[in-house]
């Protein structure tokens, strides 16, 4: 139809309209536009079991016990014809993981927020340990235990280990409120508060020569408020805001018993547990839109930080203080100013400029440095180092579109990093880089990346005075040696037929640290994946994943304080693949599907001294996991869900494996092997739906 019998045909119409007067469109309807009203929801209840007990299994999601649990969760929303609304949602109420989500209010007036979350973090499936109060601020030895100056004398340490379990349960209650005063300004306040407890593994506490691992307590609450103030013009936008953060921890120092031989009458010790502290910080955020095609936002903020817990004795042994507290403070500056514009329908450019600066303010003083915690082994004096630094960073970027099937983008990042009580004072990055993405034909897309980058100090390293015994000045640490890097990226996507989609993607990045004779050398990083998805119905789906990612390192070292005289190459290789299946077995009836997923990863690490020494062995892990759902639709509101699920872990560490309590003879390890498990977790549920 050409645009001027269009045109005749709208008058005719028009002219009908008029002479039949006007409609009454009161009973008109809408069919595609339901505004639901009234209360609705969901409610799911059910059972499940796990089939074995397994801490690393159930890391996070509260299926670590073996056994069943139940099932509980579901929605409610109401609506009413005012804007009143109210909204809340239940999760995993049968389980450590739980949730529950609320929010109400009245459109564009107000809104409450309320929030509980529950979550768990478990660790080990087995650990041993002789001693008492697992989880408490006092570590004790059971009465008769035999002290020996190594782990096999001790003659009753077998007798005497007993199994706890490591993991920490973390609560969250939350509630907020936002309201508007008009239309332009809102204004919002939240608060969190959370709690942690439970028991974490310690590195270790030493006597001298000798050490054991010890079980950390976690009793820690942290309380957050974060409030805000908003206003949204035609052009210009602002906010202000606080945030104000207070973390507490009940317990602040662990004790435990000497288990060896006493050598200078220590017969217990003491470390310090996370202190008391706080942060607080207020920012302003700023855009003004000039035109339909330049925008230009701001960021800025200012915070501080406090620490100012009493100091514990050098030692039990040798009382006296280094004094009241270490009374840290530091003071955080980050900026921001962003600009972007289309210069023309083609052409876009982009600016930002971010300033981040960290003013260490905490005082300087001389402290006795404690090797040990024994009193013969209380040293001279040191004083403590306040690290500060500021980055400046600059990108710019412009972004061509040469033609539908073209677009390309250029740009640059420079980066300048100040520090203070570091081997350089001042590292400068430029990067700079290209992205072409075309459409080659109606079925192929491609994506293609380069990148250069480039740091270089501004100054010689200098070692870093004050640190006892002094480090080898050939060393160079990595994040500040000067380092050249490569990368480059590549992605392409077919549509094979309008049922099949193909996407293969390779990514490779390279770093040279060529003025490095000690420390890192170089590193590779290589990765290739692909993706199919297949509809092979309206009712059969298929997508299928792969990637391959390789991770190698060079590093060199010294054993004589000198010139490097040992090598290592690390090598990590980790594979995954991934098959899921979806399928209308019985169409608005029965639903199934599949998930399985294959993950191998394994860890080379070789090392060349120049004489004949065996192999490090390798550290592998192989993870399996398969996943079966259905989900039968037995009424129009009311479904029955059910799902299997069995994941199999396997992992070989030469650093645990084999390693007991007693194996190494002046180290009380809690003989920690490498995980294993394979569970079968099971659900039966059913929804109902008002």
């Amino acid at each position: 139809m050409t645009t001027s019998n269009q045109l005749l045909l709208l008058g005719v119409l028009s002219a009908l309209s008029s002479a039949a007067g006007a409609v009454d469109t009161s009973q008109w309807k809408c069919e595609s536009c339901k505004f639901e009203q009234g209360v609705s929801g969901t409610v799911e209840v059910g059972a499940g079991s796990v089939s074995e007990k397994s801490e690393e299994f159930g890391q996070y999601n509260g299926l670590h016990e073996k056994g069943g649990f139940l099932i509980g969760g579901g929605a409610l929303r109401s609506r009413g014809e005012d804007g009143a609304y109210w909204n809340l949602d239940a999760s995993n109420l049968g389980l450590d993981t739980r949730a529950v989500d609320a929010e109400g209010g009245k459109q564009g007036s107000y809104k409450l927020r309320f929030k509980y979350d529950e979550s768990i973090h478990r660790i080990w499936d087995k650990v041993l340990t002789p001693f008492a109060g697992s989880g408490g601020a006092a570590l004790t030895l059971p009465a008769g235990f035999v002290k020996a100056g190594t782990t096999g004398a001790m003659t009753s340490l077998a007798g005497s280990l007993q199994s706890v379990e490591l993991g920490t349960q973390r609560k969250l209650l939350g509630v907020g409120a936002s309201w508007n005063r008009t239309s332009q300004w809102e204004y919002a306040v939240n608060f969190r508060h959370e709690t942690r407890e439970g028991s974490i593994l310690r590195t270790g506490g030493a006597f001298f020569v000798n050490s054991a691992q010890l079980i950390d307590p976690v009793d820690y609450v942290t309380d957050q408020v974060d409030a805000t103030a908003s206003y949204a013009g035609k052009k210009f936008q602002m906010k202000l805001a606080y945030y104000g953060s207070k973390f507490r921890n009940d317990k602040h120092a662990l004790t435990w018993d000497n288990p060896y031989t006493a050598i200078a009458g220590e017969t217990m010790g003491q470390l310090a547990l996370p202190p008391d502290n706080q942060f607080h910080q207020v920012s302003a955020t700023a855009g003004y839109q000039f035109s339909d095609k330049t925008r230009l936002s701001a960021d800025l903020a200012l915070g501080r930080m406090t620490q100012n817990d009493n100091f514990l004795p050098y030692t039990i042994g040798a009382p006296g203080l280094p004094g009241g507290s270490l009374n840290a403070r530091a003071a955080t500056l980050d900026a921001a100013l962003k600009l972007s514009s289309a210069i023309t329908d083609r052409l876009r450019l982009n600016a930002a400029y971010t300033h981040n600066d960290r003013d260490n303010q905490t005082p300087q003083a001389a402290y006795n440095v404690v090797t040990t915690d024994m009193p013969l082994f209380v040293g001279p004096a040191r004083t403590n180092l306040p690290y500060s630094f500021t980055q400046d960073k600059l990108k710019l970027s412009a972004d061509y579109r040469a033609s539908a099937k073209l677009r390309g983008s250029i740009g640059a990042d420079f980066d300048a990093h100040k520090r203070t009580y570091a081997d350089v004072d001042t590292t400068r990055e430029n990067t700079a880089w290209g992205k072409i993405s075309t459409r080659l034909t109606d079925k192929v897309d491609l994506t293609f990346k380069l990148a250069h980058g480039e740091r270089r100090n501004a100054g010689s390293f200098q070692p870093i005075a004050g640190i006892t015994p002094p480090e080898n000045p050939l060393l160079r640490r990595f994040n500040l040696a000067n380092r050249t890097r490569e990368t480059a990226a590549l992605r392409a996507d077919f549509a094979a037929t309008e049922r099949i989609n193909i996407g293969l993607g390779l990514d490779s990045s390279e770093d040279k640290y060529s003025d490095s004779s000690i420390g890192l050398t170089g590193g590779k990083d290589f990765n290739v994946n692909g993706d199919i998805s297949v509809m092979f119905t309206e009712r059969t789906s298929l997508h299928f994943f792969a990637n391959r990612q390789e991770i190698k390192s060079k590093q060199a070292g010294s054993q004589t304080f000198s010139t490097p005289d040992w090598n290592a190459d690390n090598k990590d290789t980790i594979d995954t693949f991934g098959l899921g299946v979806k399928h209308a077995a019985i169409k608005d009836k029965l639903d199934i599907g599949a998930d399985y997923g294959i993950t191998r990863a394994r860890s080379e690490i070789n090392v060349n001294t120049g004489v004949s020494n065996p192999a490090f062995p390798h550290v592998t892990s192989s993870l399996d996991s398969l996943k079966l759902y259905a989900t039968y639709r037995m009424k129009e509101n009311m479904s029955l869900q059910a799902g299997y699920w069995y994941e199999r872990y396997d992992s070989k560490n030469w650093m645990l494996d084999g390693v007991s309590v007693s194996t190494i003879p002046n180290v009380l390890t809690m003989g920690l092997q490498a995980p294993q498990y394979h569970v079968n977790v099971v659900r039966l549920s059913l929804r109902y739906k008002f």
